[in-house]
């Protein structure tokens, strides 16, 4: 299911997670670390999400500075140099793009969808939304700049949270069981060989070291390997808690609650047991956090931790350097 190949190398990458644990960030971290590297990143959202509007939006906003431009169907920059681009496939437009695609004339194809009655039939018919959201990924990954280059690399995929995404997945190769002629075989035939082409296409697992978190992304990993056939390229642990007290530091600590209780300072000692008692909840805190990150490395994937960062008011997350650290994580051997 692993393939040791770096991570830009390929040119379609897949995130998914656990609602909550931070993926957008990474994969605008990584996009960003992407374009540093002088390469072209395009960030995908699917359906109505808004994530990266909320992201980009943050760091370009304030006072005389550039806003970031409505991200929509077609790809923007959402850097002032270009270096990143985005976009959101919403249903009604990766339809209009697959029937194009098969009818060829953009004036039939506005007739075909803008038709009630069809509208209703491909809202209700099963797999619509996924195939043709996948087909656009497909055409997206196809499209090539003037000099024969990609025109996108990578494209960086931010799937919906993990039930989703397994279903997402799977969809090519349970239509294959079902569709054997016509068009549309072809197009699933060329679906299954782009995600399940290691070279081309990875999936990468964003959790945070708790165990709920820890507990789903075991179990999506279990499921994709008996499931799938698309590749794992990597983890990324997200909000990882540095130690917060040395060896030396924790031992002492026995040592300086005895002493306050010993003292006749009551003030004193009140504020000291109150230090101590942070202090070992703290170091219960990170403890655990590393149990939860051991048992996501047993799995022996390229695994990055990432920092848990604290910002102040107005501040913006340094997602390039956020972004490198994910990749020189997952580049140094960290599995």
């Amino acid at each position: 299911m692993t393939d040791r190949i770096s991570l830009l190398r390929r040119r379609l990458l897949l995130f998914t997670g656990k609602g909550g644990v931070g993926k957008s960030t990474v994969v605008a971290a990584i996009a960003e670390a992407a374009a540093r590297r002088g390469q072209r990143p395009l960030i995908v959202e699917l359906g109505h999400r808004a994530s990266m509007q909320d992201i980009f939006l943050g760091r370009a906003g304030g006072s005389g500075r550039r806003r970031a431009p409505k991200i929509g169907h077609e790809p923007v920059a959402v850097r002032p140099d270009g270096g990143v681009w985005a976009m959101n496939i919403d249903l009604e437009s990766a339809l209009f793009d697959y029937v194009v695609e098969q009818v060829k004339v953009k004036r039939i194809a506005r007739m075909i969808t803008g038709n009630r009655t069809l509208d209703r039939l491909f809202r209700a018919a099963p797999a619509v939304r996924e195939i043709v959201m996948l087909n656009k990924l497909r055409q997206l990954e196809r499209q090539q700049q003037a000099d024969g280059a990609p025109r996108w690399s990578p494209i960086l995929v931010d799937l919906d949270a993990t039930g989703h995404a397994l279903m997402f997945l799977e969809m090519p190769r349970m239509l294959r069981k079902v569709i054997a002629h016509g068009p549309l075989r072809g197009l699933v035939d060329s679906l299954t060989e782009l995600f399940t082409d290691r070279q081309r296409t990875t999936l990468c697992l964003v959790t945070l070291p708790l165990e709920v978190p820890v507990q789903e992304t075991l179990e999506l990993y279990h499921e994709l390997t008996e499931l799938h056939e698309v590749s794992i390229g990597g983890m990324f642990i997200n909000q990882v808690p540095a130690a917060p007290l040395d060896d030396a530091a924790i031992a002492a600590l026995d040592e300086l609650e005895t002493r306050a209780r010993a003292s006749d300072d009551v003030a004193a000692q009140r504020e000291v047991l109150a230090d101590v008692t942070l202090a070992r909840r703290m170091v219960a805190s990170y403890r655990h956090a590393r149990a939860q990150v051991e048992r996501l490395r047993e799995l022996g994937l390229p695994t990055a931790e990432l920092p848990r960062m604290y910002l102040r008011s107005g501040e913006a997350l340094d997602l390039e350097a956020l972004g490198e650290r994910a990749l020189t994580g997952l580049e140094g051997g960290d599995a």
